[in-house]
């Protein structure tokens, strides 16, 4: 579907947003994301040995608030939003960061931590099926390519024989985690489908003070008198998890999407649950099998089918890739 026209004041608006990052230049984000994120499954694993599970979400956000803040202000663009940006503040603050975050701290008291970050990153598939039954929009070839490769991967990856099935906490996470995942697919959508009229890093900020605002009372308010035990493991867990996992990965992530779209984004994003397994079994000693390593093969091959060679797989000539690409730089206007 060709996003509508925008206006000549909006597209001057538009403009003057941070410009959506080359193909080659959001790849080598997406890598860096996928690692730092991958491994911060195992990271959060760990902490939740240390910290109350809501007062660990709010130490993440607060400290990851104030790094953005100290970047962006030291950049001299620190300022307030435009109101036309507030819906997808509002979208990424509330659903992707508060809400996920709380889902992922409760989940991994119970969910290996490996295959946590597997049923987070089924996303997607529903980010493929959100787009077909909202939008209409139907994926390319080579992305329908890798979505059956990756989501093959995915159910591969999700062995039902290692989940005690009679254990309430790691059956609840589990369904929690897959919410987790429809969630994000969501937010996917609307940040590649919001028109930006400030770019994402200028935004980071307020989306990290929305969030942070209701997990901080949430934490005060169930958590009040629980006792962080400061070992070093902690604070270290707690550096990782705010300015690099929370700061860095929050704009990464929107920067990708808007630059690779929400399907070759999200295909791209299932890099994170391969670098989460091997993290969780290098690190925490968690089981790996065959069936694990047939996954990680089918994942990859869905990440390059979808991100790395779209004309090849797609058969659509140079031309109409780079039209297809131009129409799609624009941000449309929200569902």
């Amino acid at each position: 579907m060709t996003p509508p026209p925008l206006p000549p004041a909006d597209q001057a608006a538009s403009e003057k947003a941070a410009p959506v990052h080359s193909r080659a230049a959001a790849l080598v984000l997406l890598a860096l994301l996928s690692l730092v994120w991958g491994v911060h499954w195992v990271v959060v694993k760990q902490a939740l040995h240390y910290f109350p599970p809501l007062t660990y979400g709010a130490l993440r956000l607060v400290t990851g608030l104030v790094t953005m803040v100290a970047i962006v202000g030291a950049t001299g663009r620190l300022r307030r939003p435009p109101r036309a940006d507030l819906p997808v503040i509002l979208s990424v603050s509330l659903i992707q960061m508060a809400v996920s975050i709380l889902i992922m701290n409760f989940a991994l008291q119970a969910v290996p931590a490996g295959r946590s970050s597997v049923l987070a990153y089924a996303m997607p598939l529903w980010v493929a099926l959100l787009l077909w039954l909202l939008f209409r929009v139907a994926p390319r070839r080579n992305e329908l390519l890798g979505i059956v490769l990756g989501v093959a991967g995915v159910a591969i990856l999700v062995n039902p024989s290692v989940i005690d099935w009679g254990v309430p906490a790691e059956v609840a996470g589990t369904l929690a985690l897959v919410v987790y995942g429809m969630l994000w697919a969501g937010v996917t959508i609307h940040i590649r489908r919001h028109r930006w009229h400030a770019s994402p890093l200028d935004l980071q900020p307020w989306m990290l003070l929305f969030a942070t605002v209701p997990v901080v009372l949430a934490a005060l308010l169930l958590e009040h008198g629980r006792v962080i035990d400061w070992q070093p493991a902690a604070i270290f867990a707690l550096a990782y998890s705010g300015p690099l996992a929370t700061a860095f990965a929050y704009w990464a992530s929107q920067s990708v999407t808007r630059s690779l779209g929400p399907i070759s984004s999200a295909m791209g994003f299932l890099a994170t649950p391969v670098v989460g397994l091997v993290a969780g079994a290098v690190l925490l000693h968690e089981t790996l099998g065959p069936a694990d390593l047939v996954g990680f093969a089918l994942v990859m091959g869905g990440i390059a089918a979808a991100s790395l060679v779209p004309a090849l797989v797609s058969g659509r000539g140079a031309s109409a890739a780079a039209s297809a690409a131009a129409s799609d730089a624009v941000p449309a206007r929200p569902g």
